[in-house]
């Protein structure tokens, strides 16, 4: 009887539950808008989640300025300055023929080539702040960072193919996002006229309507906490991502006398549990880095790599280079 008596209340207890932190979720974003963080796990998870999804964050290749159409790949860099900022960060990006600008060194040496998404690009920091700036610096070799927001494996390879930079180097790092393996499984090569339909639709999209924030926000208001109690973001098995690398780098046999780091780095809380070390068993030339590092080396919420983060990066990679 009290068994039946309590499942009466489930439905007050649930609505209730919703309304609460839903009413949490919309205090941290408006405390975000306000700058105001805290320390807070719950109230800073709401607060990215604002940011992501309430209409807050700039999406660098979505900027017109900054991007231009591409048959192959869609969208590439601007040969050209633009300005970039978001909550924590207000850059210049620059971009030349040869990726991300550097005044690279003159070397006798072959160069090193750094390909990946927005954190190899440098989302969020300015040209003399990537960690490719930074490790060119240290190592007095040309480092060209060909990495592009929004990219996954297959078309890094192509930009870099594009750039005619691979007979000046001898190593590739390829720095790996979680999310790639989407691309790398499904990519295809578009028609002009499906890619410059996407490009349009990538510069020109229109921000997302109220009530779609609204559902946004209950529904993560919700389940924000159990993700905290849970650790999901931190369950990451890298086998399967593993076996679709391989086969991607298998379709480029023009990089097998390149050395190529696989170096991963995705935000904290986004860690494969097994991401190998070292050199690969199964191709001689495949070399792994995790950069299992914490929150002080990213934006509080950006969730790219700080200034600080790229620094750290350099260093580390610089120890793994011979």
């Amino acid at each position: 009887m009290k068994a039946v008596k309590f499942l009466k209340y489930i439905p007050i207890i649930l609505i209730n539950y919703v309304l609460i932190f839903f009413l949490v979720y919309i205090i941290s974003g408006f405390l975000l808008i306000k700058n105001v963080t805290t320390k807070n796990k719950l109230i800073t998870e709401y607060q990215r989640n604002f940011y992501l999804h309430g209409g807050l964050r700039n999406i660098w290749q979505s900027r017109e300025e900054c991007v231009e159409f591409d048959e192959d790949l869609v969208f590439i860099p601007k040969i050209a300055s633009c300005n970039f900022k978001n909550l924590e960060f207000e850059t210049k990006v620059t971009f030349d023929d040869f990726g991300r600008y550097s005044k690279h060194p003159l070397s006798e040496k072959k160069g090193i080539a750094v390909i990946g998404d927005s954190h190899a690009m440098g989302w969020g920091v300015n040209d003399d702040e990537t960690f490719s700036h930074l490790l060119e610096k240290k190592i007095q070799r040309p480092v060209y960072n060909l990495a592009v927001s929004g990219y996954g494996t297959v078309r890094e390879i192509m930009r870099l193919e594009k750039s005619n930079l691979l007979d000046k180097v001898d190593t590739i790092i390829i720095q790996y996002c979680y999310n790639d393996i989407g691309e790398n499984l499904d990519f295809k090569k578009n028609s002009y006229e499906v890619a410059k339909e996407k490009f349009s639709m990538m510069v020109t999209s229109k921000p997302v309507s109220n009530y779609r924030k609204l559902r946004k926000a209950v529904r993560y208001s919700a389940t924000i906490p159990f993700d905290i109690i849970t650790k999901k973001n931190q369950l990451l098995d890298f086998e399967g991502h593993k076996m679709v690398l391989f086969d991607v780098l298998k379709n480029y046999p023009n990089l097998n006398d390149k050395k190529i780091i696989i170096l991963y780095v995705n935000g904290f809380d986004m860690k494969f549990f097994n991401f190998p070390k070292g050199k690969s068993e199964k191709m001689d030339n495949v070399y792994f880095l995790d950069m299992n590092i914490g929150k002080e080396y990213f934006f509080k919420i950006d969730g790219h790599l700080s200034p600080y983060g790229h620094s750290f990066i350099a260093e580390e990679i610089s120890k793994n280079l011979n």
